[in-house]
């Protein structure tokens, strides 16, 4: 089942009963800084301890690139981890509007093709919308990396001072 939802989703259900995973996104990006920065932080709803990435890259070409960036990576990552129910979270509306609408945003067509082919490998696919104060974690991970002058990435072995 593939979900694109372009409603924002309601805090408060954030804290209700979900099955499989819910990974939250974020992308980073400063046109002064040397790199993009993403982070991702995943619950389970069978009591695993989350999961978390943090990496910084080459700086793409605008925000909304590294937020693309940002979702691709978090979904390799749940792919790797055999995670195949994943509702993905995200507070960039346009990212959001790109997956649902493809076709009209022909300047991301490569990261949108990537994207089809990486859906094809969950059994449950969804994006959805939600607000910045419900994506902080995901948040604080892609700021964090920031700080680090070398290339970095950061998969469930995130320094202690960035945890929350």
């Amino acid at each position: 089942m593939n979900l694109v939802n372009r409603t924002r989703v309601r805090d408060a259900l954030l804290e209700s009963s979900y099955s499989g995973y819910r990974c939250f996104v974020d992308g980073s990006w400063k046109g002064s800084d040397k790199f993009s920065d993403t982070g991702w932080f995943c619950t389970s709803s069978n009591g695993e301890p989350p999961t978390m990435g943090a990496a910084n890259l080459r700086r793409s070409l605008s925000p909304l690139h590294a937020e693309v960036e940002a979702l691709l990576w978090a979904m390799k990552c749940m792919i790797g981890a055999d995670h195949q129910e994943v509702a993905f979270l995200t507070d960039c509306s346009d990212l959001v509007k790109m997956v649902s609408s493809p076709t009209e945003w022909p300047a991301f067509s490569v990261y949108l093709e990537e994207l089809q082919s990486d859906k094809e490998e969950f059994s449950s696919f969804s994006l959805s919308l939600i607000s910045r104060r419900a994506n902080v974690k995901a948040d604080n991970l892609a700021r964090k990396v920031r700080t680090e002058p070398l290339h970095i990435t950061y998969v469930n072995n995130i320094p202690h001072e960035w945890l929350f």
